[in-house]
């Protein structure tokens, strides 16, 4: 088989062209510090580090929202957990009020800390976060969800809705709780005329009025009723916790699967330099050898062999 000098010359500048490629792709990713410096590079790999960074991402939006959420249950838990203490404080009063031995100006002078600790509770019922969005009024966060009348009857405007945020692809959880949950009513009875459900200030405004008045058998009903709106804070206390325990929760698992994921993505992306270079100087030693090969080679002719 016959070999033309234009066939040698072509096969050595392919050759070397190849070569020079390579070497310039070895430095784009030295350059890049990645292993794919266009998805054309290898469209297989590129697939897969998409897929894991767009899950990389996918943990961080749901890290942002997990810190919103903890965020506003932080607010909630402060302000229900201050709401209980001042409940065990009307508790001791409601106690200290129904003892016989008082006078009727003790108690006016109780019914004065009482509606001092209504109006506190009334602030901590229309608690906002940090965004200024009410916390008790379920999903009209901008509405105040306790506003109290002319003549001084509290009434609860926000609705019943618990609004629920997705904190993994399989996993959500409830953000908030109404407030007519928490500062709730209770069902009083009275001989003779039924029952009727009773708001949670309308119980502390009774409570109030009856030690103004002195009216010993309202004490003894207030004493009840503050009791039992006082075992229901607790029980929203637990509630707010289990749900800031499980925000935290979630956090650490996302933390787990970031540190994983940044894991998965730094082998599948990231170039291993050592390697790299040594794969780049291996690249221009062969392509300098074809090159003085080549110039040599170019030299030649039939007269060299006659000589």
């Amino acid at each position: 088989m016959k070999i033309s000098t234009t066939q040698i010359f072509e096969r050595s500048i392919d050759q070397m062209s190849n070569q020079r490629t390579k070497v310039a792709e070895i430095q784009a990713q030295l350059a890049s510090g990645k292993q794919i410096v266009q998805p054309s590079d290898d469209a297989e790999q590129a697939g897969i580090i998409q897929r894991l960074s767009s899950a990389f991402k996918r943990q961080e939006v749901y890290e942002t929202t997990l810190d919103s959420v903890t965020t506003r249950l932080e607010v909630e838990e402060s302000a229900v957990m201050s709401a209980e203490n001042i409940m065990q404080r009307a508790r001791e009063l409601a106690v200290q009020g129904s003892n016989g031995t008082l006078t009727q100006g003790d108690r006016k002078i109780l019914a004065h800390e009482v509606s001092s600790l209504r109006d506190e509770l009334l602030a901590l019922a229309n608690s906002q976060d940090a965004t200024g969005n009410y916390v008790f009024s379920g999903s009209m966060a901008q509405t105040p969800p306790f506003v109290e009348s002319a003549d001084g009857t509290v009434n609860y405007r926000g609705d019943d809705n618990r609004v629920q945020v997705a904190i993994s692809e399989q996993r959500s959880m409830f953000m908030n709780r109404p407030g007519d949950e928490i500062f709730t009513s209770i069902v009083r009875s009275s001989s003779g005329q039924g029952s009727e459900r009773i708001s949670f200030f309308n119980v502390m405004d009774d409570f109030a009025d009856a030690l103004t008045t002195n009216d010993d058998q309202r004490l003894s009903r207030s004493l009840t009723e503050i009791s039992g709106l006082t075992e229901g804070m607790a029980t929203a206390i637990a509630d707010v916790g289990t749900r800031m325990n499980t925000a935290q929760n979630q956090q650490d698992i996302l933390s787990d699967n970031k540190l994983r994921y940044q894991a998965l993505l730094s082998n599948a992306e990231d170039l291993d330099y050592a390697k790299a270079v040594t794969e780049l100087s291996a690249e221009m030693l062969s392509m300098e050898a074809a090159q003085a090969s080549f110039a040599k080679i170019s030299q030649l002719s039939l007269f060299d062999y006659i000589r």
